[in-house]
């Protein structure tokens, strides 16, 4: 397997690095590798979202999804003014999925300018990236649907394909990923205390 980045614009000193993908692209493991590759804090919404609010399903089925994003919203926004960057923040699998213009599309934007956006995609070919993608989120146990989950991975590659500073487009190990974006990145990691 190989990993292949498209820089699209230099990483600068200071700047959180924000992973965006559809659900079951790996952002949280590939997260968790770079966090610790680069000794810096490791943000995850969707565990903060659970750990401080509700499970994201049944938040979603009790006050439906466009509450859920604008909590999630807020949630990100209070995050990001807790921890001092840079750090590594996980972002929700449909934080840039709102229609191109709303309040929760500008908002979304609005936070990840204010670091370095990284997209994770396993394949640039959508008919190779949805059955990965589809497989892994149906082995979560989620109890999620195959044709619902299809849906939504072509809508959300659609969008995320042209976003982001960096593109990543790969399915190796997340290890590896996070070697190869830290080398392209040139991101220093933080020396321990």
């Amino acid at each position: 397997m190989e990993t292949h980045i498209e820089v699209r614009r230099p990483w600068q000193a200071g700047e959180t690095l924000f992973l965006l993908g559809p659900g079951g692209v790996g952002k949280s493991t590939l997260g968790r590798e770079l966090a610790q590759t680069l000794n810096w804090p490791l943000i995850d919404l969707d565990l903060e979202f659970c750990n401080r609010l509700d499970l994201i399903g049944r938040f979603i089925a009790d006050h439906g999804y466009q509450r859920y994003r604008d909590e999630n919203l807020a949630l990100a926004k209070a995050l990001l003014s807790e921890a001092a960057s840079p750090r590594i923040f996980v972002t929700a699998s449909g934080f840039l999925a709102a229609p191109s213009g709303t309040p929760d599309n500008i908002e979304a934007r609005r936070l990840i300018s204010t670091g370095y956006g990284i997209v994770l995609l396993p394949s640039r070919d959508i008919e190779i990236a949805t059955p990965i993608v589809v497989e892994r989120q149906l082995q979560r146990g989620f109890g999620l649907e195959r044709i619902s989950e299809d849906q939504k991975f072509r809508q959300r590659f659609a969008i995320l394909i042209n976003e982001g500073d960096t593109l990543v487009i790969s399915h190796d190990h997340p290890t590896k990923i996070a070697s190869a974006l830290v080398r392209a990145l040139a991101v220093p990691a933080k020396r321990a205390p």
